[in-house]
């Protein structure tokens, strides 16, 4: 991931503030593209539903004192939902709220429920600056729902990365451009948009 490190890097520019939300962290370091923002002291949120996955996140950052990590899951609508475990691998790190055909291959039927939030919300509870340095998404099939759940109109990140998912991929699209970003990067199946 160093390449995509170095695509972020180039498009962020060099005033770019320094925060960093990353939605479905994982355990903070595999695959991470927050990592390396946090180890250079950025103000970071970090989001995993997954409560196995999440106890590895939170202990590898319990001594950075600018970062929270939250046990959640983002959409764009507020509650509780079922996350769904990969096959045969309860405590993995695949896990999916989305319940498309296309991750019938991979999800089991076993589930936990998960407290849900809208990112807004998450924001605004973390007094997250309206505009900060990146939001990174990886959400396995729901990203186009937690981009719905934060309003682009107040809350501004200048990089925007996704994971492409091929059913949403064009309403996903849609939004981003309708919202000012342009598709600017891409490495392998992760999209960067950056504020224009």
């Amino acid at each position: 991931f160093k390449g995509e490190f170095r695509a972020m890097q180039k498009l962020l520019g060099t005033e770019c503030p320094r925060f960093i939300v990353d939605v479905g962290a994982n355990n903070g370091f595999y695959a991470s593209n927050s990592y390396p923002y946090v180890v250079r002291g950025w103000r970071s949120v970090l989001i995993e539903p997954h409560p196995a996955i999440f106890q590895k996140l939170k202990q590898l950052h319990t001594r950075r004192p600018a970062v929270t990590c939250l046990n959640i899951a983002c959409a764009d609508t507020a509650g509780q939902r079922p996350l769904y475990f990969g096959k045969n691998n309860p405590g993995g790190s695949l896990a999916t709220m989305c319940l498309d055909d296309n991750f019938k291959a991979t999800r089991s039927e076993e589930f936990t429920m998960v407290p849900v939030e809208v990112l807004s919300s998450v924001l605004a509870a973390q007094q997250f600056p309206n505009q900060f340095g990146i939001l990174s998404v990886d959400a396995e099939g729901m990203d186009y729902e937690v981009l719905l759940g934060l309003d682009l109109a107040v809350w501004k990140p200048r990089l925007i990365v996704t994971e492409d998912y091929k059913p949403k991929l064009a309403k996903k699209s849609e939004y981003l451009r309708t919202h000012g970003y342009r598709h600017a990067a891409q490495c392998t199946d992760n999209a960067i948009w950056v504020s224009s």
